[in-house]
């Protein structure tokens, strides 16, 4: 019987480790996708452009090199949230996060300004939410891609990802 009992318990260890290799790639999976692009509605960007061409300047895509820097900065953003407990004062700070020392470009690729950072945020396109890091100016198709982050309660981790926003979010923000 000893035998068999030792059988078992070597089983269940095994199921055990492979539950938890599943379970954590799922949360890996889920991390990576919750700093993704969105589009102003809120779902994952298109590839295609917006029926509204009026704005000028890039597309909206999710291959937007200005979209994928943002969500490069997302990374440093949410690791030093968790040590910290706050946001930086600085956008700047992100680029001394362990791990990210090479960051250095906070400009938006397509009309080489750099981005807007404001701690306290503008309101986000969902409730809770506030904008902290967006493009300076309209030049995605009239719209502006941003980092909208949701503060947490207590322990819990900060939540960030970039989506696309009309510029009517930001009349009489001005420049911050």
């Amino acid at each position: 019987m000893g035998l068999g009992l030792a059988a078992w318990r070597r089983s269940r260890r095994i199921k055990y480790r492979w539950g938890l290799s599943a379970a954590g790639l799922v949360f890996g999976l889920l991390l990576a996708a919750g700093c993704g692009p969105t589009g102003a509605s809120g779902r994952a960007a298109s590839h295609r452009a917006p029926a509204n061409q009026a704005g000028g300047g890039a597309k909206i895509t999710n291959t937007d090199p200005c979209a994928n820097r943002l969500h490069d900065l997302c990374g440093p953003l949410l690791l030093y949230f968790n040590a910290q407990r706050r946001l930086p004062e600085r956008l700047e700070e992100l680029g001394q996060v362990p791990g990210f020392e090479n960051i250095r470009d906070f400009t938006c690729p397509v009309s080489g300004k750099p981005y807007v950072y404001n701690p306290q945020g503008i309101p986000g396109l969902e409730p809770g939410s506030r904008v902290v890091i967006y493009d300076p100016l309209p030049s995605h198709s009239g719209m502006r891609w941003g980092v909208a982050v949701k503060i947490p309660g207590d322990d819990d981790p900060l939540i960030a990802k970039v989506i696309g926003l009309p510029e009517s979010k930001f009349a009489g923000q001005g420049a911050r």
